[in-house]
């Protein structure tokens, strides 16, 4: 499914870019890179379910999710030298005054491929429902975008076809801070997880591991991953009396009552540890 979506905004973007550039419209050129960016959030679909979606294996224990880390930075890489380009060039029409050649077919191009996302945008978010794929009703909004930057070039040349070539540039300045918002969001999310951002509120973690009978307490809880894939470890404190088959059974339903509470967690490591003196009978959280 994701791959024909792919083959669609490939021909969107290509039929943009090819137009923009014959035309010399910067406009139009500015909204085919911006149609880029969602075949390039397709590619890190496809690499999310074929290659990061792979179980643990022996090279790999923590699985393979980091691959769909890799494919979204240099995906940030791309759009950052997009929109370098796209402002470059803009700046360079506002400088040269050359008025862009503007024809019935400028409108054309911008509107079939136009309607080509809106089907894009319809067929993905109904598959996404029925098939319940967080996966593809994201990339529906991602292309939904598309279709407001589009709506936004063909408003810049439709000033520029009536005599306001200064418009054209301005259209693909906009377009510019379209990309760049996106980039600077992958690139946040990217950071995030490269650099084991906290991805769990620890106090609604110990909450679920207190309401577990003959749990004392708990600290060093940390988290780790994306938000859809998420690794916990934490301490568990016990009675100092508790013996260590009976900690080892409870701490097993700690963690299916973490991992019923929070589904997005892979794994869940917890280490047994007995209450500090004096906290036996507390609810201590170090």
């Amino acid at each position: 499914m994701l791959l024909r979506v792919l083959v669609l905004n490939l021909a969107v973007a290509s039929a943009k870019l090819t137009f923009g550039y014959a035309t010399g419209a910067v406009s139009i050129i500015s909204d085919g890179f911006h149609s880029l960016t969602d075949s390039a959030s397709n590619v890190m679909g496809l690499v999310a379910l074929r290659l990061a979606r792979k179980p643990p294996d022996a090279d790999h224990p923590y699985g393979h999710r980091k691959f769909e880390t890799l494919a979204a930075a240099g995906i940030f890489v791309f759009l950052l030298i997009v929109v370098v380009e796209v402002v470059r060039a803009a700046l360079s029409r506002l400088q040269s005054g050359a008025p862009a050649e503007i024809t019935v077919y400028s409108f054309l191009v911008m509107i079939v491929t136009l309607a080509v996302n809106l089907a894009v945008v319809r067929y993905e978010s109904g598959e996404g429902r029925r098939l319940t794929s967080e996966l593809l009703m994201s990339d529906a909004a991602h292309t939904r975008s598309d279709v407001l930057t589009s709506c936004t070039v063909l408003i810049s040349i439709s000033a520029a076809w009536l005599g306001y070539p200064v418009f054209d540039p301005l259209g693909a300045l906009v377009v510019a801070v379209f990309i760049a918002r996106t980039g600077y969001y992958i690139g946040l999310e990217t950071s995030g997880i490269l650099a084991d951002r906290v991805v769990l509120d620890s106090e609604e973690v110990r909450a679920v591991v207190l309401g577990t009978p003959e749990v004392v307490g708990c600290h060093q809880i940390r988290t780790r991953g994306s938000y859809d894939h998420t690794f916990l470890d934490l301490h568990v404190w016990f009675a100092r009396d508790t013996p260590l088959f009976e900690a080892h059974r409870l701490s097993h339903i700690v963690k299916d009552r973490l991992m019923e509470t929070f589904p997005q967690i892979a794994d869940a490591v917890i280490h047994i540890e007995p209450a500090p003196l004096g906290d036996d009978q507390g609810r201590g959280i170090g």
